[in-house]
Formats: C-alpha cells, structure tokens, sequence
C-alpha cells in the first residue's frame, strides 16, 4: 500500500503529501544551501509524529546539538528522551581522512543496520552518504547503489540522504545513479545570479509537476521556509550560525584515491560509530581496511 509522511517541510509537505514513507529521499546542495538543516527538520517531524529516529553526521554530535538549539529545534531534549539516537562519523580527521578515503568496510553497514533493527528506529538520516556510496572499483558502482538503496528499503525505514554538489565526473555519476534509485530527489541550489538560494524538486515518483525552482529562507524555529510565486519574501533576518560549516568540514570535491598503506593503522585512524546517547556508545571500533568491494 502507498503511503506517504510529513517531512517536516511545510510547502514540500503541502504540495507533495510529505514523502514516502519507507523510501529514501535524496537533497543535494553545495555547502552553506541547508542540507543538515533539512536533516534537521526531517528527523524533528518524525518525533513530532512519535517515530524513533537516528541521525548519522559528518558534524561532531556535540556541534550539531548546539547549532540545533541555536534555530529553536529541541535536539537535546529529544535525545534525553530516547526519541533520537545522534551519531558521529568519529575518529575522522579534516584533511588527512577525506570522504573519499574513509568509505566505510562492510561491517561498518552491518553496524548500522544492527542498530536500526535493534532500537526499532523507523526515521534515518544520513547526513552526509558520500562515505557509503563511493567504491573504488567504478566499474561496479551502479551496482553498488542500487544494494545500498535497496538495503534501506528492506529495513522498512523512511531515509534521508545527502550529497554535497557534484564537481567532477564521477560525483555526477553518483548523483544521477542515486535519483535513478530513490523515488523523490530535491536540490537546494544557490547560483550568483539569484538573490535566494532555491528549493528544486528535481524527482518525484508518480508526480509530473514539479516545482523547478521557488526561493527560500532559514528562519529561526522554522528551518527552510519556502516562498510561493507571488508571495513576498521579508527582509533578511538574522540567523545565528544559519549556513555554517561543520567541524570537521566534508570536501565538497572528493580527492582522488590512493592505495591505503599495508601497516596496521594506528587508534586515531580506526572508523566506528560514536554516540551522544548514553547507553549506545558500545560499537567496536572497525580497523580501517582496503575499500568496499562488495555489494551490501
């Protein structure tokens, strides 16, 4: 049966009916057009609507709560609370360890699929995917996401996730693979011709209007509010820490590859998942190994 969930978006949700529920939605954006901010929004409603939610950042945990409270979204409190488990990419150093070189070993997926099934999340967000989906072997990377979207959709969770502007490429090819994928896709854009960033939805399953291109604000205690034609946009409001970059700051260009080294790695380069929850922070740590070459 075809169902549908609020996103937490009011004129997405408006127009679209939310989106569907146990399916992914992909937002790509260039840094600064609000896609945590959308992260935010998206789990935010599914507490509202009494689902449990996790929330997996390139943000230190710690940072994204503060720059959360700072908009009005009550973050702590849902944590407190058990509706939100909040986990960091840890042990992730800027500049040393790109996306690109951290993508994360099978067991890191088995990890989190534990913990979703376990804790009876129904809401994921993964803020951003690039560690997930970017392989080495690029020949096999279609098939590579089509196993890492369609592993969601067996876990009957509702996803969100996000994906930095493609510059080159191979991060077109991974974008235009995952809207094939996933059934409703949205851009944040903002272009130096345009005052206002604008809200594009670039694909929506079963929907032949679709909104190319409406400006839109972040505004405090609303997050991404849109305007329709017509509508008055009000003056720019002040906004604290409204497009800021996270700690540590994803590239938005991936580096190319390089062969990992064969020495063991030392502790401040294992990958794992760390927690903010209490009673979460259990995962063992997974030694950083040759990239993923296999499907999920």
């Amino acid at each position: 049966m075809i169902d549908k969930t609020q996103t937490g978006v009011a004129f997405f949700d408006e127009r679209y009916g939310g989106t569907y529920r146990h399916r992914p939605l992909l937002v790509t954006g260039r840094s600064g057009t609000g896609k945590t901010i959308f992260a935010l929004q998206f789990a935010m409603q599914g507490i509202q609507l009494d689902e449990r939610c996790l929330l997996l950042s390139a943000w230190r945990a710690n940072d994204l709560v503060i720059f959360a409270e700072s908009l009005g979204f009550p973050l702590a409190q849902a944590i407190e609370a058990g509706r939100l488990i909040l986990l960091e990419y840890s042990q992730y150093v800027p500049g040393r360890d790109k996306e690109w070189n951290i993508v994360l070993p099978p067991e890191g997926f088995l990890q989190l699929e534990e913990m979703i099934r376990s804790q009876a999340v129904q809401r994921v967000v993964l803020d951003t995917a690039l560690a997930w989906v970017c392989i080495r072997e690029h020949q096999r990377l279609d098939e590579h996401l089509f196993s890492f979207v369609r592993a969601f959709d067996r876990m009957q969770v509702t996803t969100v996730f996000t994906l930095p502007k493609p510059v080159s490429p191979l991060a077109y090819r991974v974008k235009t693979t995952m809207e094939n994928l996933v059934p409703v896709a949205i851009t944040l854009s903002r272009e130096p011709q345009t005052p206002d960033p604008l809200f594009i939805v670039s694909k929506y399953l079963g929907e032949s209007r679709l909104t190319t291109g409406l400006p839109y604000r972040i505004l405090p205690k609303v997050g991404i509010r849109v305007f329709r034609p017509g509508e008055p946009i009000p003056a720019v409001e002040k906004v604290p820490h409204a497009a800021p970059a996270p700690t540590p700051t994803p590239p938005e260009t991936p580096t190319p590859p390089h062969e990992p080294s064969t020495t063991a790695s030392p502790p401040s380069k294992l990958i794992r998942f760390s927690s903010i929850m209490p009673g979460l922070d259990r995962m063992t740590p997974i030694p950083e190994r040759r990239r993923m070459n296999r499907p999920f």
